[in-house]
């Protein structure tokens, strides 16, 4: 009578954890978005050090890393995880597949003063932008440094930064001066997009930036509480969004980030969520509140969305990154 009451309450539990599972919208609406699981360490996805490196790490007292402040975030197509931490001055890179996991402070002349975003190219090379040195560190895949860019291009805070491999652009953020500025892959100068203002291309605080696949520029227009969409040339396509306290409309947007149907996924650091709008900037979903549970955020920063539809993001003040999953649905014939 006893096992079969341990296995009644085994059964009714599990029950319930697969019945609550959180997606949004909730029920009744169908469900679009799972929440998934946290990362707050690369054993939190199963990457395990062998034996070897964990006698080592006994003996000589390190302790796993943990995330402090994770700010940028990127995914590359062999699903490798790029952090950068500006509590921890640090970018992590976690490589699932591969079982390992590597943190760069920097060069062997200059850490990192405060790492903010993060992205690669095709080859498989880094870019991370520190907004204090002002400038961009590039190593390649292996997390070797290369070379700086913009060291001698008078950035004044560069945040975002986004590559186009086609044309073999950087694209480089400035939120002091109001602009993207763009660069060659190898570190040449090409031009200035945009200036301070509230007009269309211009811009109040511009944080992250992402690249869609025909090369359009999303850009967090921050204190302009708005997202903007240019071309590669950065010629005025569209603008959503203004202030305020209701949904569609914002109060710091950050991180921005495509899924595969074009839908833009933007963090707002105030409102601590996530806003979701398709193409033409029509609000399509809203997701999480301030708090420390499962979806909900303590200053979400960056974004960041994989092929196969799993979303990273920074929960900056939980030390955290959740990671979300899209739902697929089949239509009725």
């Amino acid at each position: 009578m006893k096992r079969l009451l341990l296995v009644l309450i085994f059964t009714t539990t599990v029950l319930l954890a697969q019945t609550k599972q959180l997606v949004w919208p909730p029920p009744p609406d169908v469900a679009k978005i799972k929440f998934e699981y946290f990362i707050t360490k690369p054993t939190d996805i199963g990457i395990q050090k062998g034996m070897i490196s964990k006698i080592w790490d006994f003996f000589a007292g390190k302790k796993e890393k943990m995330f402090v402040k994770p700010f940028g975030l990127h995914v590359d197509n062999n699903g490798r995880i790029f952090v950068t931490d500006t509590g921890a001055n640090s970018l992590f890179i976690l490589d699932k597949k591969r079982n390992t996991s590597l943190t760069i402070e920097g060069s062997n002349d200059q850490r990192f003063a405060s790492p903010i975003d993060v992205t690669s190219d095709s080859n498989g090379n880094i870019y991370v932008s520190d907004s204090v040195l002002r400038y961009i560190f590039v190593f390649d895949k292996k997390g070797n440094f290369i070379k700086t860019i913009g060291k001698d291009h008078n950035l004044h805070r560069p945040i975002g930064i986004g590559v186009n491999n086609s044309l073999k652009r950087l694209y480089v953020v400035d939120a002091v001066m109001g602009n993207i500025q763009v660069f060659t892959l190898s570190g040449k100068f090409i031009k200035t997009i945009g200036k301070r203002g509230k007009g269309k291309s211009e811009f109040n605080k511009p944080t992250y930036i992402a690249i869609a696949p025909n090369g359009n520029l999303i850009v967090s227009d921050s204190m302009n509480q708005r997202i903007q969409i240019l071309d590669q040339d950065g010629k005025f396509i569209l603008e959503f969004g203004k202030i305020g306290d209701s949904m569609g409309s914002f109060a710091n947007p950050r991180g921005v980030a495509l899924d595969a149907l074009g839908n833009i996924f933007t963090t707002d650091t105030t409102f601590n969520a996530i806003q979701i709008f398709n193409p033409k900037g029509e609000l399509l979903l809203v997701l999480g509140r301030y708090g420390i549970k499962e979806g909900e955020f303590a200053i979400p920063e960056d974004i960041a969305i994989t092929r196969n539809g799993y979303i990273y993001v920074a929960d900056s003040n939980n030390m955290r990154i959740q990671v979300f999953k899209l739902l697929k649905h089949k239509t009725k014939k």
